[in-house]
């Protein structure tokens, strides 16, 4: 699945905006505009004009809910059901209300509704845009497992379909299904003594509930991945396809393939005040799917930073992002939710969060083209994370504490069919780290096998044979609270290696960084396949480049870095010929 590094539609400096705001563009160093809102042909213009390269304007499948209560005078025929057949609501915009209505969770199996979104797909490309941005793509699908919707008459007529084409016919007679034209999914539950409370109790393991998931999930993928044809066809050329989804659990990424990019919503872990550790493993995951991620916080990430200014810690959020090999929506204006005030906004100060974008700008060439230093890999299996196994979210956050450079590889299934573990890429790797429990097809099953047979497997936490197949390759000596994540570009070992150093030492009573001074930066040698070096420049916000020296010591290069506050980005000069005969 991977790309060309020239034909991705983020760029790894790309300053991307979430809402329009050309007055901070230059500020920011803005060069691509994420998620516009409502078209505008004239602000499309001004913003090309003013160096934005690409924008994207948005369409919300959930949030647009005045203008599907205006559309039509049968607006509830667009509303999801849910096990009692009644339209809810949309937990978030509980305190929003149009024409006495509130904000209903609309169905986008529903022909009515699917005629509102298009009429907004049409004005949406009218006004010129190079990408489209979908927010709450899921629609209906989403309220599946949380809400026990999906049960509108449109979604029953097409499961209906879907067990008529994907499930087999003995499997329907052993539940006593055979004629399916009069099949009612909700019905057929009632009369098995199925209760609203039960199903919401038991939805799981209630008889075809993983057939009606799916049904869900590959209906509204297979609509949304129809909207971006549409979309081009209306636009007449091709446009990016975004959407707001986090990308941490099965339903959210079954729209991967179709995807050139996650624009969305990480949780950043803002009530810990600390240094989030979740986002690591949604960047992972990004990379195994090969798909950047352009990230922003949470609606009560962002009302906590705005109550009580929390500048620094919104700055570690940004941090860690590119130094991860992704993109964080520069915060100058944010969505806060909480229950109690619903929806209210932070403005972020431009003075407080401009200067790391302008660092992003300034190093564009040590961040574009780079990927992850990887001698290790984290299986993720799609088939596993759907039955709630195979969790590897706390591996990504262990391996990254310890300074273990990691990727994760992907192993699909019928909701990620285009992602296949490759025997020839995992030959990469000197570890393959898998979780106790992992679903495999035979095929992949048989892949994995052959790791295992070579002695690379590592069943998570075998910590033993992890450091046996791959001795520590970084160390941090004088300093407990750094993360140095590696990378390098493809294929071309003359470029610089680029050792990104993330200050972890937040202090939350003054949020503020904790300045780590003097601590060493040890790197095995066979962590890259760079030529020698003896000499590393040292790149900080606010700044000038400093040379720092790089030391031989036996199987290991060791840097030692005077002080580190926020970020820097340590560049590991390559030498030139002349130099090496020297």
């Amino acid at each position: 699945m991977a790309a060309d590094a020239s034909q991705r539609a983020l760029r790894r400096s790309d300053v991307v905006f979430m809402y329009d705001n050309p007055d901070r563009y230059e500020a920011y160093g803005a060069t691509v505009m994420g998620w516009a809102g409502a078209a505008n042909a004239e602000r499309i213009k001004l913003a090309h004009a003013k160096g934005i390269r690409l924008f994207s304007c948005s369409v919300g499948f959930l949030t647009e809910f005045k203008g599907a209560i205006d559309f039509s005078p049968d607006f509830l025929d667009a509303a999801c059901r849910d096990f009692e057949g009644k339209p809810f609501l949309v937990p978030w915009l509980w305190d929003h209300k149009h024409k006495g209505q509130p904000a209903y969770w609309w169905c986008s199996n529903s022909p009515l509704y699917r005629q509102y979104l298009e009429k907004r797909l049409k004005e949406t490309m009218a006004a010129g845009p190079d990408g489209l941005h979908i927010d709450d793509y899921r629609s209906s699908s989403g309220a599946v497992t949380w809400l026990s919707g999906g049960f509108c008459r449109h979604c029953l007529a097409g499961f209906r379909g879907y067990l008529a084409s994907s499930v087999p016919k003995q499997k329907l007679a052993d539940l006593g299904i055979v004629d399916l034209g009069a099949f009612d999914y909700r019905e057929w539950l009632i009369a098995k003594g199925v209760t609203v409370e039960r199903y919401k109790k038991e939805r799981a393991s209630l008889p075809l509930a993983d057939e009606f998931h799916s049904f869900h999930v590959k209906a509204n993928t297979d609509f949304v991945a129809a909207y971006r044809k549409r979309g081009e066809e209306l636009r007449g050329q091709p446009i990016t396809l975004s959407v707001n989804s986090e990308g941490g659990n099965p339903q959210a990424i079954a729209i991967a393939p179709h995807l050139s990019y996650f624009c969305c919503e990480v949780d950043q872990q803002g009530s810990t005040r600390k240094p989030p550790t979740h986002p690591v493993f949604v960047y992972k995951l990004a990379d195994g799917l090969d798909r950047p991620v352009a990230a922003t916080a949470s609606g009560w990430d962002w009302a906590l930073a705005a109550e009580h200014k929390l500048h620094g810690l919104v700055r570690t959020w940004i941090a860690l992002s590119y130094a991860f090999g992704h993109n964080f929506m520069a915060p100058h204006r944010q969505w806060c939710y909480t229950k109690e005030k619903g929806t209210h906004w932070y403005d972020g100060p431009t003075e407080e969060y401009a200067w790391p974008y302008q660092f992003v700008r300034q190093n564009a060439r040590l961040l574009d083209d780079y990927e992850a230093v990887a001698p290790v890999a984290v299986l993720y299996s799609n088939a596993a994370a759907r039955r709630g196994k195979g969790k590897i979210e706390p591996i990504c956050a262990e391996l990254a504490q310890s300074n273990v450079p990691f990727t994760v590889v992907v192993a699909g299934d019928d909701w990620l069919p285009s992602y296949r573990l490759d025997a020839r890429r995992l030959a990469d790797f000197k570890a393959l780290i898998v979780p106790e429990k992992t679903d495999l097809d035979p095929e992949q099953r048989a892949v994995l096998d052959r790791v295992d047979a070579a002695g690379r497997l590592i069943i998570w936490p075998d910590k033993k044979h992890l450091a046996e197949l791959l001795p520590p390759p970084i160390a941090i000596e004088g300093a407990r609270d750094v993360w140095a994540v590696p990378r390098a570009i493809p294929g071309k070992p003359s470029a610089p290696v680029v050792i990104h150093l993330l200050n972890r030492a937040y202090d939350a009573a003054k949020d503020a960084m904790v300045p780590q001074k003097d601590f060493t930066l040890r790197l095995r040698r066979d962590l890259f396949k760079a030529g020698p070096t003896t000499t590393a420049l040292l790149h900080a916000p606010k700044s000038p480049p400093r040379p720092l020296r790089v030391a031989p010591d036996g199987d290991h290069l060791a840097i030692r870095v005077p002080d580190l506050d926020l970020w820097a980005i340590l560049e590991l000069v390559p030498l030139d010929e002349r130099q090496r005969r020297e």
